[in-house]
């Protein structure tokens, strides 16, 4: 017996595609986006619900690895797909990245990046998010999820996605679904696992995660404290933030 609405526990919605599919819009369009239906991305700011520490901690201790560590494979074949999209023409503005094999998409969005912050910083960005996520791994219910974390939290805010203009002269943005960057993921692995090569690097990563996360507890459990003994404490310490910036701003001190 089939069943007319949607799949995911707790949802009545009709299904959108009753011949194809098994969701409804809102869960259809999230699985396709996000990689599943439930699932929403972790944070790295703590402004956020979905913020995680551990994985947050990992990403910034990261960070502070990738100047010590040795990492001469690693850069070596990163640069050379760098080198490789720097290559490529620029698209017209009437023609749609996400026509082009994945591969091309990928490098593409390379070739914006680079413009954007240049190569060290996307080299960076890239071995970083990736380590966290996947030291992390338990977070994401499966490997689409990771590579769409991976993907974005790479891409989103460093540079402008590209758009192209419709037949009807609208600007529609790339969107980078799950689909898309599970592809991106199974290019760019073997490159991100030649961090790995210099067997001391995986000891220097742990010790750097290891001492980000010992100062963050620290900084919260002082934090506790103080909060026990004067409830307003926070909002104090926002007070004389905003002061001394105000101070910054228009006084120059």
């Amino acid at each position: 017996m089939t069943t007319s609405t949607c799949k995911v526990w707790g949802c009545s919605r009709p299904i959108d595609n009753a011949k194809y599919g098994t969701y409804c819009k809102r869960h259809r369009e999230a699985n396709l986006h996000n990689g599943h239906p439930m699932f929403k991305p972790p944070a790295l700011s703590k402004r956020y619900a979905s913020y995680n520490q551990e994985l947050t901690k990992a990403f910034h201790g990261g960070k502070q690895w990738y100047s010590e560590a040795d990492l001469t494979h690693y850069e070596k074949a990163f640069g050379g797909l760098l080198d490789e999209a720097e290559k490529l023409e620029a698209l017209s503005p009437y023609r749609r990245l996400g026509d082009l094999p994945v591969r091309a998409q990928l490098l593409y969005l390379l070739k914006a990046s680079v413009e954007a912050v240049g190569r060290h910083v996307t080299m960076k960005q890239w071995l970083c998010i990736y380590l966290a996520a996947w030291f992390k791994k338990d977070l994401f219910p499966n490997r689409k999820t990771l590579a769409i974390f991976v993907c974005r939290k790479s891409l989103v805010r460093l540079i402008n996605m590209p758009q192209h203009i419709t037949r009807t002269g609208k600007k529609r943005r790339y969107r980078l679904n799950a689909n898309r960057a599970l592809k991106m993921l199974d290019i760019l692995e073997p490159i991100f696992e030649l961090s790995h090569v210099p067997i001391n690097n995986v000891a220097l990563w742990h010790r750097y995660y290891t001492y980000k996360l010992n100062l963050s507890n620290i900084q919260k459990r002082v934090m506790r404290e103080k909060h026990e003994k004067n409830p307003f404490h926070a909002k104090q310490l926002n007070r004389i933030k905003t002061i001394k910036s105000l101070e910054r701003k228009y006084l120059g001190g």
